[in-house]
């Protein structure tokens, strides 16, 4: 089984950034399997707390420089927001920096307040999607590109071929299924009521594709034991479910408005416990989902955790969840 980190800061991130590439260095001595960074723009950290974002690829150019082995994924890149050549020269290079190891995450689009910003499309219909995706992908080959009237050669490649792996995030059946039909991975968001996953994820695999293959997404807090993980983490669920009120989640019908009540959230929205408990819960979630395989904890709590914590958290993870799923597979 696979295990992730993913967040504004690719799951280490705290209230301020200025310990990223750090983090990023610890998560791979650790044993994780990647990082993935969220693409997102604008938001106002209160009180000096939570969300401070940075740019995705700029961040992830960093982190490749000072890592050797964790894969650095996106969870999402808004495709609207780029020109497709521009942004395959800047996803090879990346490539090229991290020796082949990059994960395309991408997204049709969707926040109006990104597009009345920046000036773009809000969401890209099904057919602009593949067209614009395409157009990146096909940019990866060998071969000449025609665009406006010019025949042109594109640098540079991607050492992984024919290119990165894709992963589409969507929750509208069309995408799902026009996903697995082209042979490209999708990616459940964490913040994501488990029947909405599930409907999602049922989607995919009847359209041919793998769920194994499905990176998922899951707040996670691991401590020595349920009572303490509740102590030590029940001020950042409130923190962080404040904040969850307020950005609009219940509007696209991802999440209950219920479900952002700390209680509830502590308890559907998070695994936290005990190591014994967190590998009972992700067991569950593996069931569930028909065979997950790839965990992406959203290790950060958005920022809000305290840095002790994370670190301890992610130390608990490594040495208490990670080897006993490996000794199971081997089994």
């Amino acid at each position: 089984m696979k295990f992730g980190l993913s967040g504004c800061g690719g799951g280490v991130e705290l209230d301020r950034q200025s310990k990223i590439i750090e983090l990023a260095s610890y998560a791979e001595k650790l044993g994780f399997e990647s990082l993935w960074l969220n693409e997102e723009h604008f938001q106002n950290a209160k009180h000096g707390e939570g969300r401070l974002c940075l740019s995705p690829i700029v961040a992830a150019s960093a982190i490749a420089a000072t890592t050797t082995k964790i894969r650095i994924g996106f969870s999402l890149l808004i495709l609207p927001l780029y020109h497709p050549i521009r942004l395959a020269e800047e996803l090879a290079t990346l490539d090229l920096i991290s020796n082949g190891r990059v994960d395309f995450g991408i997204s049709r689009g969707g926040n109006r307040r990104y597009s009345n910003i920046f000036g773009t499309i809000e969401r890209y219909s099904k057919d602009e999607f593949a067209e614009h995706l395409n157009l990146v992908l096909n940019a990866f080959g060998d071969k000449e590109l025609c665009i406006g009237g010019e025949n042109i050669f594109i640098q540079p490649k991607p050492i992984q071929k024919p290119y990165p792996p894709v992963y589409i995030g969507s929750y509208t059946k069309e995408i799902i299924e026009w996903s697995a039909q082209n042979n490209h991975n999708v990616i459940m968001h964490g913040i994501t009521s488990m029947p909405n996953v599930l409907e999602a994820l049922n989607i995919y695999t009847n359209s041919g594709g793998d769920v194994k293959n499905v990176p998922f997404g899951r707040f996670v807090y691991v401590s020595q034991s349920d009572e303490n993980a509740k102590k030590e983490l029940w001020p950042t669920i409130l923190k962080l479910t404040d904040r969850l009120k307020n950005v609009g989640l219940t509007k696209g019908g991802r999440i209950k408005e219920e479900e952002l009540e700390p209680e509830n959230f502590y308890n559907k929205m998070v695994i936290a416990g005990s190591p014994e408990t967190c590998r009972e819960r992700i067991s569950e979630l593996k069931e569930l989902t028909g065979g997950m395989n790839y965990l992406n904890a959203l290790s950060g709590f958005f920022g809000y955790l305290p840095e002790e914590n994370l670190r301890n958290s992610l130390e608990l993870f490594s040495s208490e969840i990670i080897p006993k799923f490996q000794l199971k597979e081997k089994k």
